[in-house]
């Protein structure tokens, strides 16, 4: 299964700063950005063969981080997508709604720093090498 990292936000600069993070991180993964939910769900909808890591936003125009977990959690998309949310909401009921759909795997703060990724780096390279 072919995996991708999504960038979900609408935030160029932060995009292009975590981008150049998830280059380091995840060499041989390829990144996609996208400015909005909508797009990424219609993205994610139209690839079930695909593994997706998704970093999402949650304030964003047209559709929200909110809006897109929603909209996601009726979807049928199996195990294919872990959701790590990362946003600069530092609300714990933010931290705590955002657990509740299941697809989440973590909640970060703006801005991301490397080493939030260690513990992901680590399940990846746990998971690559049982196959």
């Amino acid at each position: 299964m072919t995996k991708e990292i999504l960038l979900i936000d609408d935030d160029a600069i932060t995009n292009f700063v975590n981008q150049t993070i998830m280059a380091s991180k995840f060499p041989g993964i390829p990144t996609k950005l996208f400015h909005d939910g909508a797009k990424a769900m219609e993205y994610i909808l139209e690839n079930p063969s695909k593994h997706f890591l998704v970093f999402l936003d949650l304030n964003m125009p047209i559709m929200s981080g909110w809006e897109f977990l929603r909209a996601m959690e009726h979807k049928k998309v199996g195990n294919h997508i872990e959701i790590h949310v990362l946003t600069s909401s530092i609300d714990p009921r933010d931290e705590l709604e955002t657990m509740k759909f299941p697809m989440v795997s973590s909640f970060m703060e703006k801005p991301l720093q490397e080493s939030d990724l260690d513990e992901l780096v680590f399940k990846e390279i746990k998971k690559n090498t049982k196959t």
